[in-house]
């Protein structure tokens, strides 16, 4: 029998509906900030980083659903748990011989993720290409067979619960009959609390729109900004005039950073430096700008002030919002309207809202 190892700090809970809370919470997140503020180093400091402002200072564990038992509806999973060290949010999902699904929902070894797995009940499964199918090693009475087996693994808390069963990639709602002549500017959070698998998610889903785009000075053209405690402009709209070229960008020159949630910076950045002439910006192109966050900014009130001026230069700002940090009413005001907000479980569910979300960029 496979045993499975999992370290849990946290207490299992009941959900009488929705999605749960994390128990472990900043005393006061509006008193963390002001403390940061006066003192940057401030999350240094014992005390003030594992109990006063643990959130903030980014030291909770992460919480997941845990099921460890297969089960065929993965909505039926109704017990949480805290992750140890090292470990990550993961649902295995399972087609039986005869066609059945089963999910098993737990918090797994990150290790897991990169390619070696434990199976469902007596059967060991090394997957070393994730969600394909291949030959498995029944260790109990070693016969081959095929089986599909694939496992998703994610970093923010309660992300585990599969939102599609689908895996193909998803296809373009066009062809948009006045093409896509459209400025498209990525501002994609880079915070602490996103963590690296969750951004590289982001930024496939980046290169899958960028795929489906024509690129080029007369069509469409995209700028890529990411933002943490500080902002940073990847490059501009008139960088790349090319889909090559710019996919090679996208593959190679934006990097995660971690640190805090300084969304207001970034949509001034937007504003001041991405949306002018001279670097880019095209009059007669419609301005199309995409916020991707995991949490509420460092500084409510200015990120809602600054999105009020970038609704003055741009008639399309989404925001996609992706876990269950986010506040409601900073999403809200950041998008143009509840037309263009999204708010999704976690990150490996964006490719759901493709369609949508290229509808409104390339039809708006």
């Amino acid at each position: 029998m496979i045993i499975y190892s999992v370290l849990v700090i946290g207490v299992l809970v009941a959900l009488s509906g929705g999605q749960p809370q994390s128990t472990c919470k900043d005393l006061d997140t509006n008193a963390c900030i002001i403390f940061n503020k006066a003192n940057p180093s401030l999350c240094n400091d014992q005390n003030f980083a594992y109990d006063t402002c643990q959130r903030f200072c980014g030291n909770c564990p992460l919480d997941c659903y845990m099921c460890p038992t297969p089960i065929l509806d993965p909505y039926t999973c109704n017990t949480t748990a805290s992750c140890g060290d090292g470990e990550t949010c993961m649902t295995k999902h399972h087609v039986t011989k005869d066609g059945r699904h089963e999910y098993i929902l737990m918090c797994g070894a990150k290790d897991i993720c990169e390619g070696a797995s434990l199976g469902f009940n007596s059967v060991q499964v090394v997957n070393t290409i994730i969600g394909k199918r291949q030959k498995q090693k029944d260790t109990d009475s070693h016969q081959r067979y095929n089986r599909d087996v694939s496992i998703s693994c994610c970093d923010t808390d309660f992300c585990n619960m599969p939102m599609t069963t689908t895996t193909s990639p998803p296809t373009s709602p066009g062809p948009f009959p006045y093409g896509c002549n459209r400025d498209i500017v990525f501002v994609l959070d880079a915070s602490g609390s996103v963590g690296s698998s969750n951004f590289k998610h982001a930024i496939d889903f980046i290169r899958t729109i960028v795929n489906q785009l024509d690129i080029g000075p007369t069509k469409a053209q995209v700028s890529v900004v990411t933002f943490s405690s500080h902002t940073n402009v990847n490059w501009f709209l008139n960088k790349y005039s090319t889909k090559p070229a710019l996919l090679h960008a996208i593959n190679n020159n934006i990097s995660y950073s971690g640190g805090t949630t300084h969304t207001n910076q970034a949509l001034s950045a937007v504003e001041y430096s991405v949306l002018v002439p001279t670097h880019g910006d095209r009059p007669m192109a419609k301005n199309v700008v995409i916020v991707i966050t995991d949490g509420q900014s460092n500084d409510k009130v200015s990120t809602i002030k600054e999105a009020q001026k970038l609704h003055a230069i741009s008639d399309d700002v989404i925001s996609i919002a992706i876990g269950s940090g986010i506040n409601a009413q900073e999403i809200q005001a950041i998008a143009t309207d509840n037309h263009h907000v999204f708010d999704l479980h976690s990150y490996s569910a964006l490719n759901t809202i493709f369609n949508n979300l290229m509808q409104i960029i390339c039809n708006a």
